[in-house]
């Protein structure tokens, strides 16, 4: 009775009295079933309307007390099975709990399962079990349970006669099914016939029924999605009516939070397209409140706090607030934690935040956001199955991560996989979806990235098109107009740069017009527009002359800069393009006021904490080149600033290939420095900048490996912190840049993610050592007191070679912190490249390529030419030393050791050669009568290679490793008699390891390396365009590359001798970099090493191995610290024998490190 009265006037005293009543029965009748059931249903029916968690908890209990007294067979069994399924359901949308909702469905099926055909609660039962189907897969992400529930809801409405009460119900609830089974499979039979079937139930619901609100909003979520998909006004518009309605007819309380979210939604649609500032303002409301009235722990708060993170984002892209991008952070974090794994929401939780973290990142520049964004898409994509609708968005969206990473690191891998994920974004993007156009403008951009770094003509044309189709397929009036016509307008203006094509050009200041005139005061990214603006006019201007071209670019860039805050990451690459239009302008018109602008804003730009490492030190480059001229006191600063930001340009985070590309842009910058220093007598500045400047790599490397132990005494833990990621980050870097074609199959964090987070972890962890007493300089660049120690065997000199002077810096063992300075003021780099040129002609003729020809016998040999090669570098360079040093040649003495140390073109100019060659040149008119040469990259390198020598006699042993007909090259015979008389020599004192054709592999070669202190390799060597792919030839076609041997870390190493071709040939890009093969030895661990310039005799090369270990093995023990020794007797020699005397048999062969 009373149950009826309260269903009649909805008065909860009816059904406060009903519970009371119920309750007293079971109390008295513990095991009545029609009193538990009553109870229950009455309990339900109370939380429905005053949602108390005790009420609907013990209504369960009731229920399942019912249900379990029910015997089988009857009648009333089906009902109370549907009663206990919706307090199941009911809970589980309170609390969240998935056994709930589990539970709830096995309730729902038995009840339908036990009801018979044609009886009239058939439909109500199939109606709650689709129900509870489709919350199954809102949560899961089953698509049976989606596909089942559209059943469900089709066989319900098709069984409720027109005008029965519950009719339009019913087709809402269809309706919300074919919704959410659109948005998993994107089949848009389903939106339309949810469109359909919500605006029946809309149609059929009169004003003032409680349900209106709900099919209203069931309605307007159907229209969303429709608008989204085909990108009709009239839908989004539609959308927006009905869901303010929804939230205007329905009070306080649940579900209202659903309502004010799904208007946001719409909303922050029609912002989206039409740009009307007041929907995006209207919409964070209105996520504000839906958030503000969910209570914690309801299974819909993750999904609320998503989308106001969505729209604090929106509000950040539009406005520029920095609170806006950091709160829309916060929101997407708490709602990636407060969802389980498994959900699937999950996925587009992560990919939000993803993005999120990407705007703030392109706003801040803090590296360990966009790490943390692209670590965030890439476990968004895995979680999202193939043919998922949203699949091609977020392949998109980390494509767009990765390219964001690219252009502020370089790393060439995230460029290629950024190209490949855009790709497939594209590819399952068919036409007329309102995405394709924002798809394929993303796609332009990571061509246009890759086209900058590698070159390639095909990229930079597929740029070209996909922006123009993006610009076609955007209506006007799109908010993204603007930002495809801008991009496109880059990608004209880098396309004439390329090919001279004047119709780019005047097309991409139309198309930058356009974007500027679109991109309102106060947009976020009006600066860039500008800035982009006046860069095409500077172009142009380069090209036709015209003074309104390059006064227009100055202005567009002077607002883009004072548009832009400072602290901005943009902030240094707008000052330093407003100083180049500057710099255009003061070239034709020559203002002063031009003049002392453009250098402040290099300086303003180069002095920058934030913002990319190469556009800073481009901007130190243009300082220093304008400074030499209109503010020479400023040279030294600015050389400073790009010395500093060296590291940082070539960052540990990235592989070292891609290191190599970053640094082969730097030019002669160090070089330069040391110049100036030495213009103002401050030679220990010279040499600490050299060192720190040149080989940056090889000293990073190096620097990874150094021994902690000194730390580990007093801090143990930070020791073993750095040991652990510094080895994690050498392997890391170590990588190659390729991107396999099936990205599906790299590892959820892959190679790149990881040197870039193992790289900002150490250097985090450095701070906290540098923080520490007696710590403060740990592992930072050395000063002249620690490079001296470089001096403690022999003197060192540094050949400085600059446009603006040449120079010898030398070390001595006495001098303590002095620098020697000599001037070469008779030599310049004009004619040390003139040299190496001569030289490059000689040694790289047709037939001189592999080390069994060296050079054809018969063939005249430019011994004319490479007798001045060496005079000019005795009487220019060598001699000038010796006599600063005042060396003599000694007379019945053993002769001391000189130390190399070249720079610039220098590095390919055989120094330890120089002299006087003639029939009648006397005693002391060559180095060789006066000294023992050396050479060394860098003075660190050679400090690494003076540590203490290994006692240990386990691991005294030679590994010899013979590869006399390696695949595509011609057969030397002369390895294998190389090896054996190093055998006989070496017979009783150190065991050999021989390594013999198919025997080398990459893997034994490796393995003896490492359980051998000494090395011998007698095969072919090979020079690479890309310099750590130079390599030694192996067993097949298999290549010891400078790659491997650098991965390599043997502390107890001691000798290399580097029998092969062009060992000690480094890159012409790379002048100052030491990158080659003797080298990576040095840095792999070995103290010292003994290589060739360029290819050798096979003839040759027995002998002076021979005479080499001969030397070596007279003492006991053996001696490797004198293979430079070794080496020189047995080339003196060598030159002694007939036909042995040309330059091309004994110059080539050269002794590295100690």
């Amino acid at each position: 009775m009373f149950i009826q009265s309260y269903k009649a006037s909805h008065t909860v005293d009816y059904l406060n009295q009903a519970v009371c009543a119920y309750n007293d029965a079971v109390r008295d009748d513990p095991g009545h079933v029609i009193y538990l059931a009553d109870l229950g249903t009455s309990l339900l029916l109370r939380f429905k309307r005053l949602d108390s968690l005790m009420d609907i908890n013990k209504a369960i209990v009731m229920l399942e007390a019912a249900v379990a007294l029910s015997l089988d067979g009857h009648p009333d069994k089906p009902k109370r099975l549907n009663n206990l399924g919706s307090s199941l359901l009911r809970r589980f949308e309170r609390l969240g709990d998935l056994s709930d909702l589990t539970k709830s469905v096995l309730m729902f099926e038995d009840a339908v399962q036990l009801t018979p055909d044609g009886h009239p609660d058939k439909p109500s039962r199939l109606n709650n079990l689709g129900s509870s189907l489709l919350r199954r897969f809102e949560w899961l992400g089953d698509l049976s349970d989606i596909n089942k529930s559209v059943l469900m809801f089709e066989d319900v409405v098709q069984l409720t006669p027109d005008g029965h009460p519950y009719k339009p119900s019913r087709l809402n609830n269809l309706g919300s099914s074919l919704l959410r089974r659109f948005e998993r499979l994107g089949d848009l039979s389903d939106l339309t016939k949810s469109v359909l079937m919500s605006e029946d139930a809309v149609q059929l619901t009169p004003d003032g029924h409680p349900d209106k609100p709900s099919r209203l909003n069931t309605l307007g979520n159907s229209l969303l999605g429709r608008f989204e998909r085909l990108g009709d006004l009239s839908d989004i518009n539609k959308s927006v009516l009905m869901l303010e309605d929804a939230v205007q007819l329905t009070p306080d309380g649940h579900p209202k939070p659903s309502w004010l979210n799904n208007l946001g939604n719409s909303l922050a649609c029609r912002f989206e397209r039409l740009g009307d500032l007041s929907d995006l303002t209207k919409s964070v409301l209105m996520f504000e409140d839906a958030v503000q009235l969910t209570p914690d722990g309801h299974p819909d708060k993750p999904s609320l706090l998503n989308n106001l993170g969505s729209s604090f984002l929106c509000r950040f892209e539009r406005l520029g607030d920095l609170s806006d991008i950091n709160k829309s952070v916060l929101m997407f974090e708490d709602a990636v934690q407060l969802t389980p794994d498994g959900h699937p929401d999950k996925a587009s939780w992560l990919n939000n935040l993803g993005n999120s973290l990407a705007r703030r990142f392109e706003r801040l520049g803090d590296l360990s956001d966009i790490t943390k964004s692209i670590l965030m898409k890439e476990d968004a994509v895995q979680l999202t199955p193939d043919g998922h609708p949203d699949k091609p968005s977020l392949l998109n969206n980390l494509g767009s991560s990765l390219a964001r990473r690219f252009e502020r690191l370089g790393d060439l891998r995230d460029i290629n996989k950024s190209v490949l994920m855009k790709e497939d974004a594209v590819q399952l993007t068919p036409d007329g979806h309102p995405d394709r156009p924002s798809r394929l403008n993303n796609l332009g951009s990571s061509f246009l990235c890759r086209f900058e770094r590698l070159g390639d003509l095909s990229d930079i044309n597929k740029s070209v098109l996909m922006f123009e189709d993006a610009v076609q397929l955007t209506p006007d009036g799109h908010p993204d107009k603007a930002s495809w016509l801008n991009n496109l307008g880059n990608s004209l203006a880098r396309r004439f740069e390329r090919l001279g094509d004047l119709r780019d050009i005047n097309k991409s200041v139309l198309m930058k017009e356009d974007a500027v005139q679109l991109t309102p005061d106060g947009h976020p990214d009006r600066p860039s527009r500008l800035n982009n603006l006046g860069n095409s006019l500077a172009r142009r201007f380069e090209r036709l002359g015209d003074l309104s071209d390059i006064n227009k670019s100055v202005l567009m860039k002077e607002d883009a800069v004072q548009l832009t805050p400072d602290g901005h990451p943009d902030k240094p690459s707008r000052l330093n393009t407003l100083g180049n239009s500057l710099f255009h302008r003061f070239g034709r018109l020559g203002d002063l006021q031009d003049s002392q602008q453009l250098l402040l804003h290099y300086t303003s730009a180069a002095c920058s904490t934030t913002g990319p490492a190469h556009i800073r030190f481009e901007a130190a480059r243009r300082w220093e080149k304008h400074a030499h001229i209109h503010k020479p006191s400023s040279i030294l600063h600015a050389y400073t600033t790009a010395i500093e930001l060296l590291p940082e340009l070539a960052w540990l985070g990235l592989s070292i290939s891609d290191r190599h590309h970053r640094l082969s842009q730097a030019g002669q910058v160090v070089r330069d420095a040391a110049s100036a220093a030495i213009a103002v007598h401050d030679y220990q500045k010279a040499v600490e900048w050299l060192d720190q400047g040149r080989s940056v790599i090889w000293g990073q490397l190096l620097n990874l490996r150094t021994p902690v132990d000194e730390l580990r005494k007093s801090h143990p833990d930070l020791a073993d912190q750095l040991a652990s990621v510094s080895a994690s980050l050498e392997t890391a870097g170590t990588r190659s840049n390729a991107v396999p074609y099936d990205t599906k199959q790299q590892p959820l964090q892959s190679i790149a993610n990881q040197a870039h987070a193992f790289a900002l972890k150490r250097n985090h962890i450095l701070q906290q050592i540098r923080g520490l007493p007696g710590f403060q300089r740990f592992l930072l660049s050395k000063s002249i007191s620690e490079l001296s120690l470089a001096a403690n065997k022999g003197p060192v000199v540094i050949l400085n070679i600059s446009a603006h002077g040449c120079d010898a810096l030398i070390l001595m063992p006495d001098l303590a912190d002095e620098v020697i300075h000599v001037p070469l003021s008779d030599f310049s780099i004009q004619e040390a490249q003139a040299l190496a040129k001569s030289l490059a002609l000689i040694v790289g003729s047709p037939g001189r390529n592999d080390r069994l020809h060296g050079f054809r016998e018969g063939e005249m040999a430019p011994e004319d030419t490479f007798a001045h090669i060496l005079s000019e570098l005795w009487f220019k360079i060598v001699h000038p030393v010796l006599n600063a040093l005042a060396i003599t040649p000694p007379v019945n003495q053993d002769l001391g050791r000189i130390w190399w140390c070249p720079t610039g073109p220098l590095a390919f100019l055989p120094i330890h050669a120089a002299g006087l060659y003639g029939e009648d040149q006397a005693f002391g008119s060559k180095l060789s009568d006066f000294l023992i040469s050396s050479y060394t990259p860098s003075l660190t390198a050679l400090i690494q290679g003076f540590r203490p020598q290994s006692e240990s006699k386990e691991d005294l042993q030679l590994l010899a490793v013979t590869q006399p007909s390696a695949q595509g090259q011609s057969y030397i015979p002369g390895t294998q008699d190389e090896i054996k008389c190093i055998k006989q020599h070496a017979e009783g004192k150190v065991p050999v390891l021989w390594l013999d054709e198919d025997m080398a592999t990459i893997e034994k070669v490796q393995r003896g390396m490492k359980e051998s202190r000494w090395v011998h390799f007698a095969c072919h060597g090979v020079q690479s365009t890309s310099p750590t792919e130079s390599a030694l030839l192996l067993a097949g076609s298999s290549r010891l590359t400078l790659s491997n041997i650098i991965e390599l870390s043997l502390p107890n190493a001691d000798l290399a001798f580097l029998s092969a071709c062009q060992t000690a040939t480094g890159s012409q890009e790379l002048q100052d970099e030491s990158v080659h093969l003797t080298a990576g030895m040095l840095l792999a661990g070995y103290r010292g090493v003994i290589g060739t310039m360029w290819s050798i005799m096979d003839a040759d090369a027995p002998q002076v191995a021979s005479d080499v270990y001969a030397h070596l093995l007279e003492a006991s023990p053996p001696d490797p610290t004198r293979a430079a020794e070794a080496l020189h007797l047995a080339v003196q020699k060598l030159r002694t024998q007939p036909g042995r005397k040309s330059f091309l048999h004994w110059v080539p062969f050269v002794h590295f490190g100690v």
